[in-house]
């Protein structure tokens, strides 16, 4: 076990959750699209970053602006109607940014890589700015259009598909330490093992459905926007895997990139697209099971 490894970790995720639930109390909802902006183009530019490190050609500044453009816009049609945006904008951006991209490589004279240049460039978008601007959804489901000041309810599915993430991490990570003896996929991800993603799932899954339960004894309880205790487990198995799928993703363009860490911004945890990673998967995860299933 890497003791100073763990220390760092330690270190740095009590400051990030200290600043995360610091925000997540006092911030205002009018405030929240331009933190989740910010962390959309941080992300996007740590990822455009390894597709360059890995050879892929792409137009980084369109990128990144796509990918805020299509969380802004996202944010503000949910707030304009109410009860979170529908898809409808979503898709208008989407189409936006395609004609876009298509319009930013026909000048190109030198390109040898335009189909590379294309399809890097909008798999950003779809990798960031897409799975990101469910964080928004989330925090605007159910909400009222003519709601005035802290939607709480939004808040509280906000941590849920956190917890549901991050609890799979420190659950993968810490089993794995102790516990890992059969590899997951070595060549992904050498460090990862099937213990200590069951590990991880098992974790992940308790603690989100915890908290579903104790919100049943509060003034939000999740029950009214179709997320109750009961179904807070398999949802909560299903994150739990969905968490291990974008670790495991940004692990295989790491791995093209040859790069240790996305960045360098989190001491002992890489880049803010490390750190996040697993929450792109949740979020819509957890968006998706309210409109469809609940």
């Amino acid at each position: 076990m890497n003791l100073p490894a763990i220390k760092h970790r330690l270190v740095s995720g009590f400051s990030i959750a200290a600043v995360l639930f610091t925000v997540f109390f006092l911030m205002p909802d009018v405030a929240a699209p331009f933190i989740l902006a910010a962390l959309a183009a941080v992300m996007a530019l740590e990822f455009y970053q390894l597709m360059t490190a890995a050879g892929i050609p792409n137009f980084d500044r369109y990128g990144v602006l796509g990918c805020v453009a299509l969380v802004g816009v996202t944010w503000f049609a949910g707030w304009r109607t109410g009860h979170g945006a529908d898809g409808a904008w979503d898709a208008v951006v989407l189409f936006l940014i395609v004609i876009g991209i298509f319009l930013r490589q026909f000048p190109q004279k030198d390109n040898p890589a335009p189909l590379q240049t294309i399809g890097g460039t909008l798999f950003g978008v779809l990798y960031i700015g897409l799975l990101w601007s469910f964080m928004g959804k989330l925090i605007l489901f159910g909400r009222p259009a003519a709601f005035e000041g802290i939607y709480w309810p939004g808040r509280w599915l906000l941590l849920y598909a956190v917890f549901a993430a991050k609890f799979t991490d420190i659950g993968a990570y810490l089993i794995g330490c102790v516990l890992g003896r059969h590899k997951l996929i070595p060549r992904i991800s050498p460090a990862k093992s099937w213990e200590g993603v069951f590990g991880g799932i098992v974790i992940g899954t308790l603690a989100g459905t915890l908290l579903v339960w104790g919100l049943e004894f509060s003034a939000y309880p999740l029950g009214r926007l179709g997320l109750t205790p009961l179904r807070a487990i398999p949802l909560g198995v299903f994150l739990s895997v969905c968490a291990v799928v974008g670790d495991l993703v940004e692990s295989l363009f790491k791995r093209a990139a040859a790069v240790k860490d996305s960045g360098g911004i989190v001491p002992g945890m890489g880049g803010t697209l490390d750190v996040l990673d697993s929450i792109l998967f949740t979020a819509p995860g957890v968006y998706l099971f309210l409109r469809l299933v609940a």
